[in-house]
């Protein structure tokens, strides 16, 4: 079976730079429990956009290959892939809830990927971090839920 023809050059990802995105999706979702009450949807749409870049970056550590500068991402997604992360996209500016669905989804695309990452990469699962973050989330956010289940 011959492999696709790929527009970029792509490179193994690092286990170390795993570790950090595994790390870097709880303290990027932490800002939204200060921006989302004082209404910062600008800043909380930069936080989405950042917690979204961290998870295609998962995407493709387990894919094999570090996200390459390329103007073809779609190429190296699946199709489920690609439809989840899309469903994450467009939110009303000021619909508090709509932000919270959106960082939700991304929670539970995270979910999937992280222990995959963590079993393939033999990387620390930052629980510690996740745990402190739903913690501050649910304080701060009426309408944050208790918890997502993802199976």
């Amino acid at each position: 079976m011959s492999r696709p023809q790929w527009p970029d050059t792509l490179q193994p990802p690092q286990p170390a730079e795993v570790q950090v995105l595994l790390e870097t999706f709880w303290t990027q979702l932490a800002l939204l429990s200060d921006l989302l009450p004082r209404g910062q949807f600008l800043l909380a749409a930069e936080q989405i956009h950042a917690l979204r870049q961290t998870v295609i970056q998962m995407m493709l550590a387990l894919n094999g290959i570090q996200r390459p500068s390329t103007t073809n991402l779609n190429s190296y997604l699946g199709e489920s892939q690609r439809i989840a992360l899309e469903k994450t996209l467009l939110v009303p500016a000021t619909d508090a809830d709509a932000w919270v669905g959106q960082a939700v989804a991304l929670v539970v695309i995270y979910r999937w990927y992280a222990p995959q990452l963590v079993a393939k990469f033999g990387l620390r699962y930052p629980q510690d971090q996740e745990d402190a973050t739903w913690q501050k989330l649910v304080a701060t956010l009426p309408n944050w839920p208790q918890q997502v289940t993802t199976e």
